[in-house]
């Protein structure tokens, strides 16, 4: 069964191994911001929002298969219940991470997992807008005033976006 891999690349090659998995036909993830690039005259320019990050659909045989001829691509790992385990992330956490990341990536803010500074809140799900169906927590955040929906993804990032509240209704858990 396939799965998404965070993984960790070396030496800031993430967009290599991206076009590799692509000409390989695997799918693979990039965060990517986007950032005004200086030279002879001032450009928009998208680059990888957390270097070194790639997530990875793909079964596990077959990524331990690509890691034997690949040094670069190493497993993220976290540790849960006292045991270090490989982060594998689930399908619909994925699409809802991947559609906040590419929704407006001018808008979109990307951190790495030590950079979470909010405590677990009331689960949201966005009703309307580019960002509908997308589950998340609806937060005030270190930095911005407004509030922000949160796709999180335990041990690799944190992706946020402002979403206007009459976007989004309340999940209740029971």
């Amino acid at each position: 069964m396939e799965n998404w891999f965070a993984m960790r690349v070396t030496y800031r090659r993430e967009m290599k191994v991206k076009a590799e998995m692509d000409a390989l036909g695997i799918q693979a993830f990039v965060p990517m911001r986007r950032i005004m690039k200086h030279g002879p005259r001032l450009e928009n320019a998208m680059e990888p929002a957390i270097h070194n990050l790639i997530f990875i659909h793909i079964t596990e045989d077959r990524l331990q298969t690509l890691k034997k001829s690949r040094p670069e691509l190493q497993y993220m790992m976290r540790c849960i219940d006292g045991r270090m385990e490989k982060i594998i992330v689930p399908q619909r956490q994925m699409d809802d991470f991947m559609k906040v990341c590419t929704t407006s990536p001018e808008f979109v803010e990307i951190l790495p997992a030590e950079g979470i500074q909010f405590k677990p809140g009331q689960e949201v799900l966005v009703v309307s807008g580019p960002l509908k169906g997308v589950r998340g927590f609806f937060k005030r955040t270190e930095g911005h005033r407004a509030r922000r929906l949160v796709v999180s993804i335990p041990g690799a990032c944190t992706a946020s976006v402002q979403v206007k509240a009459e976007e989004v209704t309340l999940i209740h858990n029971s």
